[in-house]
């Protein structure tokens, strides 16, 4: 019996603590009659101009900065929710947008890439979003050599 009142208590907070979490959801589509965008999908949505980046050939400690541009392409913002690198000794996300992207609009992932490991390299970075494609990954791949002596 304590148990059966258990499952219904949890099932019923869960009810409720989702349903909150759609009714904090705020409405901040600017004015369509100002804007010639044409969204293409319903809700947020994330694309990128590219998702993988290859620098080729560097030398040793070369300063390697990259852009990672995205355009909103939903109906709705696009919110990031974090930018998490798969090395910290090889990338620093340097900077990524905290505000909302309106639909139509452009955002920009700032990393700076640390040149100074030997080899071929390939290195990726999960960008979480509310966006129908929640999680994307972009790549960073090249080959790092040691300078003439």
């Amino acid at each position: 019996m304590k148990k059966n009142l258990f499952i219904l208590a949890f099932a019923l907070l869960s009810v409720v603590l989702v349903n909150a979490q759609q009714q904090q959801r705020v409405n901040l589509v600017a004015d369509p009659a100002q804007s010639d965008f044409v969204p293409l999908v319903q809700g947020a949505e994330i694309r990128f101009e590219r998702t993988t980046y290859d620098f080729g050939e560097i030398l040793q400690n070369s300063n390697l900065n990259i852009n990672f541009t995205f355009t909103n392409i939903g109906s709705e913002p696009l919110v990031l929710f974090g930018v998490r690198e798969s090395c910290a000794a090889c990338i620093t996300v340097e900077c990524w947008p905290r505000e909302p992207i309106m639909p139509g609009q452009e955002g920009v992932i700032g990393i700076h890439y640390n040149s100074n490991l030997l080899g071929p390299r390939s290195s990726t970075i999960t960008v979480l979003s509310n966006g129908r494609s929640d999680r994307v990954i972009l790549r960073i791949n090249g080959h790092i050599t040691a300078p003439a002596r």
